[in-house]
């Protein structure tokens, strides 16, 4: 079984350009566009650990394949 590699996005409405993300990358994927204050992931450098996203604190970052409303359709599921 192969399963597509999952990698974070922006909700660009949701960043406040804190950069608490750049801080516990370990990948070095995510920046701090000045221009527009908002974090930038570096979709070829992300390996979807999540780290990213659960330390959020605006829950501006997401993880593509576990968005809360997917989740909620998996437990329901079950």
């Amino acid at each position: 079984i192969e399963s597509a590699g999952q990698i974070s996005y922006i909700d660009e409405s949701r960043c406040s350009g804190c950069a608490a993300c750049v801080t516990v990358c370990a990948y070095n994927a995510i920046t701090i566009d000045e221009e527009c204050r908002i974090a930038v992931i570096n979709e070829a450098l992300c390996k979807g650990c999540g780290v990213c996203a659960s330390t959020c604190r605006g829950t501006a970052i997401k993880l593509h394949g576990f968005e809360d409303e997917q989740i909620l359709k998996i437990l329901n599921t079950v």
